[in-house]
């Protein structure tokens, strides 16, 4: 997402690129609670919250195209800026509440969705920025559940989306019991509206039940759990993987994009190539997400060895993460990307050491050429020529979206000596 300038407003701004195949991160509570949006109020404001990044410490300002809003929510004809402009006044007026309690009190808290939107008449753009009451259960996550933004984009009902998020939150312990009446509540359904059991059921958990399994990843089924005398109190949920369910190539292109950030970080941080290869393969993305947010979220200061406290965190789930930490089966395109991804890494580490090493030959080779060469002087411009080759190569990575090259990826003794000096200076770009 490029930053985009601005003199007025203090916040900096940044173009929202929307994709369907952004995640959306967002915590157990927010997800659990009182949610009263129409379906396009949902689209929107869910839009935005897959615009934020793991990383982001605070909320940002987006500016976004009224075309691809209008897209986004199916708006056609002339009216598309007015269409837009009125689902966004409607946003604005809704409020998330959180029921909580801190061992005295009960609690309610009620926070606006959205903070801040402007209007550029003429131009085509909005400019949003959430609330900042939602930050703390969108940003630095330790307790959290997330899914593509394709898989709910398509639902026609808010109350869909909703059971998609509540089951996906349980998705990996394949079922969740719910209770009748905080179903009702989590939904926003007033008191006095589908009072009837077959109503209820009909308008609201066939059609999610129908839903889910025609547009989305997951499926479920559910039936009674428990009753009082006549009244059901509450229902079980079993949830699996949607089996109908044809990966759209957007997914695909996703989870190239996850192998390729988890392998990559890994190795930023100074793990391996073959380690992080072992851990793409062996543990669950959202698993591995999760923990290499808690240790990067730390104070450098406090971790001194950061590759082995990653590893230690991963063997040891340091940030607490509810889900499976391993996958029961493989998966075969998974497997895939890892393996395309290694072997880009591989040629581009053999590529870096040919050029290293022909620099190393053209020195050695003046070397045996110039006997009577000053050797500390010698030493001082080979060096110097190695510093600039290094820069060279950790430019070129960084704007080729590789991972920086490590001490332990290269072959020379004394290429690595030098590598190790320059790294220590501090220049490196990464």
């Amino acid at each position: 997402m490029a930053e985009v300038s601005s003199d007025q407003l203090s916040l900096p701004l940044f173009e929202g690129d929307i994709k369907p195949s952004y995640w959306v991160n967002q915590s157990t509570t927010l997800i659990n609670a009182i949610q009263d949006l129409t379906i396009t109020e949902r689209r929107i404001i869910y839009t935005l919250i897959a615009l934020v990044q793991p990383d982001d410490k605070d909320f940002k300002k987006y500016v976004i195209g009224v075309k691809d809003l209008a897209q986004l929510l199916e708006y056609k004809g002339n009216a598309i800026y007015k269409q837009v402009q009125n689902a966004i006044d409607g946003l604005m007026g809704k409020q998330l509440v959180i029921h909580s309690n801190d061992g005295k009190q009960d609690i309610i808290d009620k926070i606006q969705w959205v903070q801040h939107a402007r209007y550029e008449m003429g131009t085509g753009r909005i400019t949003i920025q959430l609330s900042d009451g939602l930050a703390r259960y969108l940003l630095n996550l330790e307790k959290y559940a997330k899914y593509r933004l394709y898989n709910v984009l398509r639902l026609s009902s808010e109350y869909s989306w909703r059971i998609y998020e509540l089951l996906k939150e349980y998705e990996w312990k394949k079922e969740r019991i719910i209770r009748v009446d905080e179903l009702r509540k989590m939904l926003s359904i007033p008191d006095d509206k589908m009072k009837l059991m077959k109503v209820f059921r009909k308008t609201v958990l066939e059609k999610a039940k129908a839903e889910l399994k025609e547009k989305t990843d997951i499926e479920f089924k559910y039936e009674v759990h428990s009753k009082a005398g006549r009244n059901i109190e509450s229902f079980i949920f079993y949830i699996d993987k949607n089996k109908k369910f044809k990966r759209p190539q957007i997914e695909l292109d996703s989870l190239r994009e996850d192998m390729e950030s988890i392998i990559h970080t890994l190795i930023r941080q100074g793990i391996r190539r073959d380690a992080a290869e072992k851990v793409a393969h062996e543990y669950d993305y959202q698993y591995v997400d999760a923990n290499l947010r808690y240790v990067l979220s730390l104070d450098s200061l406090e971790v001194k060895n950061r590759a082995g406290y990653i590893m230690s965190a991963l063997e040891d789930n340091y940030a607490g993460f509810d889900g499976p930490a391993k996958r029961e089966t493989e998966d075969p395109m998974k497997s895939l990307f890892i393996g395309q991804t290694i072997e880009r890494l591989k040629t581009r580490t053999e590529k870096d050491n040919k050029s290293l090493e022909g620099l190393y030959k053209l020195f050695e080779k003046r070397l045996l050429e110039n006997r009577d060469i000053n050797l500390k002087a010698f030493q001082e411009q080979r060096k110097e020529a190695f510093f600039e080759r290094f820069d060279v190569i950790s430019e070129d990575r960084r704007k080729q979206k590789h991972p920086p090259l490590l001490k332990s990826d290269i072959n020379h003794s004394t290429i690595a000596e030098l590598f190790e000096e320059w790294d220590k200076i501090g220049e490196e770009v990464y």
